[in-house]
């Protein structure tokens, strides 16, 4: 018998097929749940081994993060992948329970029309598990014998001062050190949070020596991400970090526009857990 049927013509349509459309839809609900917005609860109890913690926050206090930075952690009650982060992210933003805490510890973060966020992010590299990672610095000659921050002829470049070579290396993409990393070790999360702590906020009292930024480097890091061995004993990072850029037309960031704002949202999948990152920078007047 053969299989080949003529192309129904349309006029002699059936008149009883969109009758039998429900159940196709039906059939393929089955395998796809109905789309459903992501929840999250605020875990006010969650500590961090720097941000609040007695022997590091006084250094953040320092180098002026004051209380224009935060922590927080959150728990989501669907599981993310890589391929729902971008719905993951705008729920967040959306979510009352999260704008409400939110609103505690990052008061300079708005939303004011939840419908309209639309987030934009850029996703960060975790390949870089250890510190010696930012031995190139080092390399460069940015840090001299005995961990001491090499200085050079402060600058303002776009509103911070160029006042060591590794703030040269980090911000001045004109200087011949800046090759020292190469564009995909700078969406390295480790580079990223070892630039963040050496600039700062707008109250800076800097360091001398590297020494401090790298034991807090490492805290903030063990705070944010989740690692396990794997089955060949390497060091793998399970987190996905997205670097927050803007929330669309529905909120604002940061209170202004300024090299040293941001934002991440670090989303562990094992264990369902939102972290945030951020600092809004405020100037001194």
């Amino acid at each position: 018998s053969s299989h080949h049927h003529p192309a129904p013509s349309c006029e002699g349509r059936s008149p009883s097929l969109p009758a039998a459309m429900p159940l196709l839809i039906e059939e393929l609900n089955e395998e796809a749940p109905p789309e459903e917005n992501f929840k999250f609860h605020y875990l006010p109890d969650a500590k961090f081994g720097s941000f609040g913690s007695d022997k590091i926050q006084p250094l953040l206090d320092k180098w002026g993060f004051g209380p224009d930075m935060a922590m927080c952690t959150f728990r989501v009650e669907q599981p993310v992948t890589p391929d729902t982060l971008q719905a993951m992210l705008d729920d967040f933003f959306k979510s009352r329970e999260v704008l409400g805490a939110l609103g505690q510890v990052t008061p300079r973060l708005r939303v004011f029309s939840p419908a309209k966020v639309k987030v934009r992010w850029e996703r960060m590299a975790t390949k870089a598990v250890s510190m010696s990672f930012l031995n190139k610095f080092e390399d460069a000659g940015a840090i001299g014998a005995g961990g001491h921050i090499r200085g050079r002829i402060e600058e303002d470049w776009e509103g911070v001062p160029l006042c060591n070579l590794i703030r040269e290396i980090i911000l001045c993409d004109e200087s011949e050190l800046f090759d020292t990393f190469n564009e995909q070790e700078r969406k390295e999360f480790l580079f990223r949070i070892f630039s963040h702590l050496v600039f700062g906020g707008a109250s800076n009292q800097w360091e001398d020596h590297v020494e401090e930024y790298f034991r807090v480097t490492k805290e903030v890091y063990k705070d944010l991400l989740t690692v396990r061995r794997s089955e060949t004993g390497d060091v793998e990072v399970l987190s996905q970090v997205c670097s927050i850029r803007s929330l669309g037309q529905g909120g604002q960031l940061f209170p202004e526009e300024h090299p040293l704002n941001f934002c991440y949202v670090i989303v562990d999948p094992l264990m369902r857990h939102v972290r945030v990152w951020y600092f809004g920078y405020k100037p001194m007047w």
